[in-house]
């Protein structure tokens, strides 16, 4: 028999509202039935059958039940880490000039070509059981740390036995052009992208670009997206973080899920995403760590329509976190949007960033149910208070998280 959970005396129960800009809901005293996994209905707690009619009953005793947090971009597969690199920034030196050197990216390459596949697993499984325990139950993962065929695809191969192991909904991405290996030439390494693009079908979902100042121009990113969308690939794109080049604008022209960082996008660039249905991808997490002062036009982009994601952008030089939780915080105070806006980007947002938000993000019924309750009875708390772990315990398709309450134990 399908089991049948009772999730009771629910202080406050979370859904995100997908019918206009997201949002959430808030319903009080009620209860969450969850069947086969996945969310059957909402009751109130008054609507609560005898014990015996359920599987399990589960007492919230009052606490507030959130969908579980969509992470839809993130880096959480290399090896190695970029400690110095904070002392160099400190100094005044960027992040472009880092990479131009050699440093950076490249660190990270080397260090993650000389990893074997085991290591790897071993090193994104313990951050990954992290992040659940901080109340994660979906993930973006992208490559982009070998930059040659070999190491790009035992990164992917790495998260797909994530896939496997954490039975977690985890979306995969080639990003192979995330920075140009020495001692390519720029066209040259395009030209070894578009080649290798049809030997990663069946091994990631989709394909990225990092459309930056000196690194990888909007034609580049044309010719890549072209041939990903030949390939029945979903597009995504590293746009307008440290400078306008327009890629944002062209990414959503040609039907890219979701554009990412954005810092300076322009007017035109939002309403190009909004007219496309593109999600824009906010990481106010890297703003914070690289010490940043230009923010995204986040106000215009809720004017226009445009649906807001966030993620952590997890990764060992812009923004070593594995928090959503501290994500979120962020956003609403950094961004001045509201607790609910900040949640529905994290959650149904993301999940739609990910083409997936039917299937998981707003704990809706007939959904996956995904969900964390929290240690309070309000879910303000989140963007309140800082610095503190929320999470009670965390559901993906309504089992229970293993450790949960212990994040710092893995």
């Amino acid at each position: 028999m399908t089991e049948t959970l009772c999730f009771r005396n629910i202080g406050e129960l979370i859904q995100a509202d997908a019918t206009s800009q997201p949002d959430v809901r808030v319903r009080t005293n009620c209860a969450l039935l969850v069947t086969g996994g996945r969310v059957d209905k909402i009751l109130r707690e008054s609507e609560v059958k005898p014990a015996n009619r359920y599987t399990r009953v589960i007492d919230v005793k009052g606490r507030a039940v959130v969908p579980g947090f969509v992470d839809c971009h993130t880096h959480l597969v290399y090896g190695g880490e970029r400690k110095d690199e904070m002392v160099d920034r400190v100094s005044g030196v960027s992040y472009l000039e880092i990479l131009n050197k050699g440093g950076g990216i490249h660190d990270t390459v080397k260090a993650t070509r000389q990893a074997t596949e085991a290591t790897l697993y071993d090193q994104a499984k313990r951050r990954m059981k992290r992040m659940m325990a901080l109340g994660t139950t979906a993930f973006e993962i992208k490559s982009g740390y070998g930059l040659d065929l070999e190491t790009e695809t035992k990164m992917l191969k790495v998260g797909k036995r994530l896939r496997q192991a954490l039975k977690v909904p985890v979306t995969l991405t080639y990003l192979g052009a995330h920075a140009i290996p020495r001692p390519m030439k720029r066209t040259q390494y395009v030209e070894f992208v578009l080649e290798n693009l049809p030997k990663f079908r069946g091994l990631a979902d989709g394909v990225d670009i990092f459309c930056e100042k000196n690194v990888f121009t909007v034609a580049d990113l044309r010719l890549v997206f072209l041939q990903a969308k030949l390939l029945g690939f979903d597009l995504r794109a590293h746009v307008e973080e440290l400078s306008h080049q327009g890629g944002s604008y062209e990414a959503a022209r040609l039907g890219a899920l979701s554009c990412d960082h954005l810092e300076y996008a322009t007017p035109k660039d939002i309403q190009a995403m909004h007219a496309a249905g593109t999600v824009a991808v906010l990481m106010p997490g890297v703003t914070l760590f690289l010490g940043g002062t230009k923010q995204p036009l986040v106000h215009s982009m809720l004017d226009a329509g445009v649906t807001l994601a966030l993620a952590t952008d997890c990764n060992p030089g812009s923004c070593p976190t594995y928090n959503m939780q501290t994500v979120i915080y962020l956003a609403a105070n950094m961004y001045r949007i509201t607790p609910g806006q900040a949640l529905a980007a994290a959650t149904y947002g993301a999940a739609k960033a990910l083409g997936h938000h039917r299937e998981y993000g707003g704990l809706l019924p007939g959904q996956r149910a995904d969900f964390n309750i929290l240690k309070t009875g309000d879910h303000r708390d989140l963007v309140y208070y800082f610095g503190e772990n929320f999470i009670d315990q965390t559901f993906v398709a309504g089992r229970r998280v293993k450790g949960g309450k212990d994040p710092a134990g893995f």
